[in-house]
């Protein structure tokens, strides 16, 4: 399996723009899988990351924050 990345936007019509160069590579009939990750402008996910990263530093690790 190939996987694409790119930004999209979504067409007044409700359908999502695809890139000419991606376009002329897949074929009229292909069969896709689409995955939407959605910007999120509370980030929780940030702050759970964050949170758990601190619960795991200890003060032996400060010696790599002046690296």
């Amino acid at each position: 399996m190939k996987a694409y990345e790119y930004f999209a936007e979504i067409l007044p019509d409700g359908r999502l723009s695809l890139p000419d160069d991606l376009r002329q590579t897949l074929k009229p009939d292909a069969k896709v899988r689409v995955m939407l990750l959605l910007e999120d402008d509370d980030s929780m996910w940030e702050k759970f990351t964050t949170s758990e990263f601190m619960e795991g530093y200890a003060e032996k690790d400060s010696m790599y924050d002046t690296l």
